[in-house]
């Protein structure tokens, strides 16, 4: 068993980047750090582990390249097989918009007691919310195949005897004749103005707290088939900009940040219909588009938050989704079966049917699936059978023909025992994404095909993921020059090697460009660091003061120092920008030295994990980013509804 777990991590090291791993001579610094008063942070070597290289390497970035097996977590590791739904078989299933009998699993499974089946549809009425669904009366019976002008409907199938031997949801993909007509209108439009050199459909495929690693240990049958089936680009360096799904998806589809759209805690009773999402751009210039998501209760625009009013899409299940949560008899194997089905397949049956229907017509599609990833770190391998066979099927049936596939997490795991090692915090900060392209296209478009290559070992963010997809939809051919300054840039064009996490508009706490240095934990300047996140939040929880607790620093666990790449501290100019181009170092500028801080606070045991920074000129901390809460906090916060405090707040009623 040792033996075949060895060979399984020697092929897992040879296949991260589809080479043999370079390794590495070069030794991590694992250091003690002391303070005296008046000097610099004076840094002292211990024995430290080597690294396997870099999955960027340019001036600006090194991000390590480390095993998904490392033995500082493979105690961790538990592989999960694929879920075997235990519900009653089916009698009813889709085809495109007839629904069909299946008369072996009545003849076989039911020993022919059946009679017939009636269904009712499921609708969000007229009372525009995502929040709500109505069941129509029940129409004709039938008992045998029959065509469904709805999209959604619940089903029960009965016995000869008039008893319900079978319930069953159904979410079909429906052709509208309005959508069509307005399609038609404004991709003339589209052609006439923007001009583009090819209309490509687009098929976004979200996989919920999956990182690159973790995808590497848990899903390797989907990675395996997506790099040498489908020859996907994998961006090698991806990195989130934002702490959970929310803040992630929007700057991947509207190119801003979260409080630029503008939104904030305080505007969670208003909708997002009136945002400009990538996806209504591609409706405007004639494309059909979906929108699908699974595990309603915690969807991205959902929770905690007031959604859609309006369907954000020509397809768009949430009041399925919602309506088969509720019918609480239908699930089984720890809520992620429907009857004898995953609820993952039928969100991925609902979004290929999606693509068979409108094959040679344009269409967006942007799916996310979060309940077999999101709970636990080794819970993603479920997904795994699934997915699979979902780019199988998609692919030998032609759908990817005239396709872009982005298959993508938003970010790693956020909680357990893995994230809080430094392996998991960093690939909490580098979820998985790949670029499927159809080859027809490599060979016409060699030049951007060589840039996404290369941009494989770039640092990349969800907002070049945004400039991509507009540069797919208003399509040139042509390669873009990209700047510095620019925070999103196509993946089509070639990301600048001097990229920092500075310039791609990714903070100090996300960035995993950073020289890493152990503190000591009891160290003045690891203290002061923790002291001043904890003065931060609780200046935040003042105003809930007579329900939240004041926390008090009960225990530093980690405290690392992440300093600025030398190159830069040296740096003094750069003389000529292409012949005899020359830079200059000179003597080490005093910088803003940050800090990364995991401890505990009192009352409630609460893991949290922040950054600030210290001018080493002023002595002065400033918080520098997002503050996370990496372990659960449960119901120690149920007695406030802010959406942002909650994972601080620890309840008076609680102690």
């Amino acid at each position: 068993m040792a033996r075949v777990r060895k060979l399984i991590r020697l092929f897992l090291a040879l296949s991260l980047t589809g080479a043999v791993a370079t390794i590495m001579v070069a030794r991590w610094i694992t250091p003690v750090v002391s303070v005296r008063p008046g000097q610099r942070l004076v840094i002292a070597t211990q024995a430290p582990p080597r690294p396997r290289g870099f999955l960027v390497d340019t001036p600006a970035c090194r991000i390590p390249n480390l095993d998904p097996f490392d033995s500082s977590i493979s105690k961790l590791i538990r592989l999960r097989s694929k879920i075997l739904c235990y519900g009653k078989p089916s009698i009813t299933y889709e085809d495109g918009n007839v629904l069909r009998i299946n008369w072996t699993t009545v003849n076989s499974f039911y020993e022919g007691d059946f009679k017939y089946c009636k269904y009712q549809t499921i609708t969000r009425g007229t009372n525009q919310t995502d929040f709500q669904f109505y069941y129509s009366k029940f129409g004709e019976t039938f008992n045998k195949d029959i065509e469904i002008s709805d999209e959604f409907i619940r089903i029960y199938c009965m016995s000869k005897s008039e008893g319900t031997i079978n319930t069953n949801f159904h979410s079909l993909i429906i052709p509208k004749e309005a959508v069509d007509e307005r399609c038609e209108k404004n991709m003339k439009h589209h052609v006439k103005v923007n001009k583009p050199k090819e209309i490509m459909n687009v098929l976004m495929i979200g996989v919920d707290s999956v990182s690159r690693l973790n995808f590497m240990r848990q899903m390797p049958l989907s990675r395996k088939y997506l790099l040498e089936d489908l020859e996907a680009i994998e961006m090698l360096g991806y990195t989130k900009v934002a702490d959970n799904t929310f803040v992630n998806v929007v700057p991947m589809t509207t190119g801003k940040f979260v409080a630029e759209l503008p939104w904030n805690e305080t505007m969670s009773e208003k909708p997002f219909d009136g945002y400009n999402f990538i996806w209504k751009n591609f409706s405007n210039c004639g494309y059909r588009t979906l929108y699908a998501e699974d595990a309603p209760k915690i969807a991205i625009f959902t929770y905690l938050k007031e959604g859609f009013h309006i369907p954000p899409a020509d397809h768009y299940n949430r009041v399925f989704s919602i309506a088969m949560e509720k019918h609480k008899s239908v699930w089984n194997h720890d809520h992620n079966c429907v009857g004898d089905r995953l609820e993952t397949d039928i969100v991925l049956k609902y979004t290929e049917d999606f693509s068979k229907l409108y094959r040679d017509r344009p269409h967006f599609g942007f799916s996310f699936i979060t309940r077999l990833s999101h709970d636990n770190v080794n819970d993603a391998g479920a997904a795994d059978d699934p997915h699979f066979r979902y780019l199988q099927r998609i692919h030998k049936n032609g759908l990817l023909e005239k396709t872009i596939l982005i298959y993508f997490s938003d970010h790693g795991n956020r909680y357990g025992e893995i994230r809080n090692t430094f392996v998991g915090k960093l690939e909490e900060r580098l979820p998985f994404i790949f670029f499927v392209l159809p080859r027809w296209f490599k060979k016409k478009y060699p030049l951007l095909i060589e840039n996404m290559k290369k941009n494989s070992h770039r640092l990349t963010t969800p907002f070049d993921v945004y400039e991509t997809l507009k540069d797919i939809l208003y399509f040139s051919g042509n390669v873009k020059p990209a700047s510095l300054t620019d925070r999103g840039i196509s993946l089509f064009s070639e990301v600048p090697r001097d990229r920092s996490c500075d310039t791609a508009a990714i903070l100090p706490h996300w960035c995993m460009c950073l020289e890493r240095q152990d503190v000591s934990v009891t160290s003045a300047a690891a203290t002061n660091a923790a002291r001043h996140i904890l003065n931060q939040i609780n200046e935040e929880l003042f105003y809930y003061g007579h329900l939240c607790e004041v926390l008090e620093l009960q225990e530093i666990k980690e405290a690392v120092l992440m300093s600025p790449n030398k190159r830069v501290l040296h740096f003094e100019e750069s003389v000529n920008d292409v012949i005899n181009r020359t830079v200059h170092y000179g003597n080490r500028t005093e910088a803003v030295l940050t800090f990364q801080l995991t401890f505990v606070t009192s009352p409630g045991g609460g893991l949290l994990e922040g950054t600030v920074n210290l001018d080493e000129i002023s002595g002065r901390y400033t918080l520098a980013g997002d503050i996370s809460r990496i372990n659960r906090y449960g119901d120690q916060s149920k007695c406030i509804d802010n959406y942002y405090l909650k994972k601080y707040c620890y309840c008076k009623s609680a102690s």
